[in-house]
């Protein structure tokens, strides 16, 4: 048993949580074997030989093992309170399902071991201080404070693929000309790489105390190309997850797609992908300014307007009374030949009620005729109400469309999907678009030309605006002067935003993102400040920023807005026609009885009727009419129908 470094009785850890022999673990690591100076076959912790330890480190027994065997420890000063802990390694699913001590994953061995030991003999040790009532504290506080250049990724050194994008990632020529990603010179690995994310790298290198000594960068391989010509970022991605590079640095798209490839870092930034159109102007044409005058209803609010005054113009013809009508036009009703209903006396009459009712509207007033029905007045007080408050919202609204300025663009995606019209868009954003956006109709590139493929599709004419990721392109020179000459401008209507990182081998992408976090953190180190002197001079403002309108100001009124005063007319109108019904019931009922109490004065207004034959269209059946007239005060004889003068001489009794 080794020697114990206290007085303290020696004990094996909690009943269910107790420590394990672990030496035979430790022998199978034949790579890592090593003496200790006592002579003692051991194994080595870390790479450097002076981290030799006895094969029965840890094992079966809670002591200061660290204190006992682990050179670093034989140097005692305040920051290594942790060698006079105690603690041994325990067993993992007896400890996770029968007690409550604190467990920790080593650090020496297993999968965390791989990037410091070629071997790490497929072996997971697993430790705990609580077992032997100490505490981790010490050696946690350690950790953090002493180790984060030593034990966060372990002194790596890195290759890398760079972004071949300007100006996130470049190369130069003799000449100091900008090097073509497919020249020879650019695929020269001794020549090295400029740009945004370079710099980026660079200056994490430097606040990482050699935890990453450095970075060799590379090109893509052409097969990665050939298996995803659509996108350079991909075919980037699949080398990373071919285990060709250890990461790639530059502006990659976190997508479901690549996650299923490889890890990526913690989120840079994240990408705004705007909608990209042609730069909206005024228009002045005399057809657009007097639409304005349309503009406060909505269509179906105009057409219920339309619809109200023509019903309001016939019923008041029928409520009319007929005689002060057929008096008015100067015309008869019926035909003195045939006793029918003239149909073009109606319509003359139907149409100037039309125009009346209309009037009314425009005028904002109605008209109450003299000795009108109660049916009639009725219509025209629910009509009156609905003219009150339609003309007043329409004033209330109308100064406000007059003075907006006429434009004629879709600004927002929504309004894009509304319209049907086609997005040109970045075929490694596929997946993510089209769950978004169902209803879009997208365009992808089939080229590996990024967002100038993109720009190509739009100049072929197969979309009318474009989806673009603002962080690729807004530092672009060349492509920002290519929206300049075709007009195009970023609008602020965001289309999808994706978060940005770099693709890297999974067992880094712990150490590295915390390079990142730190970087950020502590010191502002991030792709943003990078940025900045690489922005560069376009001979345009490529920015939209439409005009700022109040929706409430320009909100078009319809008929939900307009429910109490349409609701009101048509309770009024069907109110009416019930009485009007009513009525001509009424005195058709009361005709005959009313008949014989007549004075014979009275009775000498009745018309006087005779049956005769008139041959219809020269056929030989005949048609039997009954034909009325009666004496005017001028003497002179006027056709008309024996019901309509009855009804009449019975109105005229009721009035004396």
């Amino acid at each position: 048993m080794p020697p114990s470094a206290s007085s303290s009785p020696v004990t094996t850890g909690n009943e269910d949580c107790p420590c394990i022999d672990a030496v035979q673990a430790l022998s199978s690591l034949e790579k890592r074997s090593c003496q200790t100076y006592s002579g003692e076959s051991g194994i080595l912790l870390t790479p450097e030989l002076a981290s030799c330890v006895p094969l029965y480190y840890g094992s079966n027994f809670c002591l200061q093992h660290d204190l006992l065997f682990s050179p670093v420890c034989q140097d005692l000063d305040e920051t290594k309170t942790y060698c006079l802990r105690r603690w041994c390694y325990v067993d993992l699913d007896s400890c996770k399902t029968n007690s409550s001590d604190r467990i920790y994953r080593s650090d020496y061995f297993g999968s965390s071991s791989g990037l410091i030991f070629e071997d790490s003999g497929g072996i997971d040790l697993y430790y705990s201080y609580t077992t032997c009532n100490s505490t981790g504290a010490d050696w946690e506080k350690y950790k953090k404070e002493q180790l984060p250049a030593d034990k966060v990724l372990g002194a790596v050194s890195l290759v890398s693929l760079a972004t071949n994008v300007m100006p996130f990632g470049f190369k130069r020529g003799p000449t100091g000309d900008i090097l073509n990603s497919t020249s020879p010179e650019y695929k020269n690995d001794s020549v090295p790489y400029e740009g945004v994310y370079i710099d980026y790298i660079n200056e994490l290198i430097g606040i990482s105390n050699g935890d990453i000594l450095m970075i060799n960068y590379t090109h893509k391989s052409n097969a990665a190309s050939v298996m995803n010509p659509t996108s350079t970022g991909t075919a980037t991605v699949q080398d990373v997850a071919d285990g060709l590079v250890n990461l790639a640095v530059g502006p990659y798209w976190i997508t479901g797609e690549r996650l299923k490839m490889t890890a990526f870092t913690v989120p840079l930034i994240y990408d705004k992908t705007v909608l990209v159109i042609p730069k909206p102007g005024s228009k002045i044409s005399l057809i657009d300014q007097t639409a304005k005058v349309l503009q406060p209803f909505k269509p179906g609010l105009w057409a219920l307007v339309v619809l109200i005054i023509l019903l309001s113009a016939l019923l008041s013809v029928w409520f009319s009374d007929e005689e002060k009508l057929m008096r008015s036009s100067g015309k008869t009703l019926r035909s003195p030949r045939t006793n029918k209903r003239r149909v073009r006396v109606y319509a003359k009459l139907a149409l100037n009620s039309i125009l009346q009712k209309g009037m009314f509207f425009f005028g904002a007033s109605v008209e109450q005729e003299e000795g009108a029905s109660l049916s009639n007045k009725l219509l025209m007080f629910g009509f009156g109400f609905f003219i009150l408050i339609a003309v007043s919202a329409y004033v209330a609204n109308l100064a406000a469309f007059l003075t907006r300025p006429v434009t004629s663009y879709v600004g927002t995606m929504q309004g894009v999907v509304d319209a049907g019209l086609a997005v040109c868009a970045h075929p490694a954003l596929k997946m993510e678009l089209e769950l978004k956006w169902p209803s879009a109709r997208f365009v992808f590139s089939d080229s590996d030309k990024e967002f100038y493929g993109v720009l190509h599709n739009y100049d072929a004419g197969n979309c009318a605006a474009m989806a673009i990721g603002r962080e690729d392109t807004t530092t672009d020179g060349d492509l920002l002067e290519m929206f300049c000459e075709r007009n195009l401008v970023y609008t602020d209507s965001l289309v999808l935003e994706n978060p940005i990182g770099f693709p890297i081998n999974p067992q880094l992408v712990s150490g590295f993102s915390y390079w990142i976090l730190e970087g950020e953190k502590y010191h502002g180190i991030s792709v943003q400040n990078s940025k900045r002197q690489y922005l560069p001079h376009v001979s345009c403002d490529v920015e939209f920023v439409g005009q700022e309108e109040d929706l409430g100001e320009y909100a078009q009124i319809s008929p939900v807005n307009m429910i109490l005063p349409i609701m009101t007319f048509l309770v009024c109108a069907l109110t009416a026609i019930v009485l009007h019904i009513f009525r001509k019931k009424k005195v058709r009922r009361a005709s005959t009885e009313a008949l014989r109490s007549f004075p014979r004065a009275v009775k000498s207004r009745l018309p006087s009727c005779r049956v005769e034959e008139i041959p219809k269209d020269g056929a030989p059946t005949v048609q039997v009419s009954k034909r009325c007239s009666f004496m005017a005060p001028n003497n002179e004889f006027i056709p008309v129908s024996y019901e309509e003068q009855v009804e009449s001489l019975i109105l005229d009794a009721d009035e004396a």
